[in-house]
């Protein structure tokens, strides 16, 4: 998953919020609540002002068109029940996905897409 702030416009004005999607674009959800700038420090607070201001260079939103488009989305498929896996099992999954992802798409920031 990745994600990235956009800007979105509302009955109640402009604001921004974090949107999520899949490896491969698909929308997979976004905050409902507004973001917030944030850091640990000063360089990651103006480092996450910026990528508020990236957040200007893409189209403006609405949660309405987002609702509509996860609404269009066909149903996921539910997970099997059945047989459980061990620690071991689904660690070496995990890093067999790790790697083909990172192989398939490299993102050097939260606005890549």
């Amino acid at each position: 998953m990745i994600w990235t702030y956009r800007v979105f416009h509302d009955k109640d004005g402009y604001c921004v919020r974090v949107v999520q999607y899949a490896r491969d674009g698909t929308l997979i959800g976004y905050h409902k609540v507004p973001a917030v700038p944030t850091g640990r420090t000063a360089e990651e607070l103006a480092q996450d002002i910026e990528w508020f201001k990236q957040a200007f260079e893409l189209p403006i939103l609405t949660m309405a068109e987002l609702d509509a488009e996860l609404a269009a989305q066909p149903a996921k498929p539910k997970p099997k029940l059945g047989k459980n896996k061990t620690l071991e099992q689904l660690m070496a999954e995990l890093e067999q996905e790790t790697a083909s992802e990172s192989e398939s798409v490299l993102y050097s920031n939260p606005l890549s897409i």
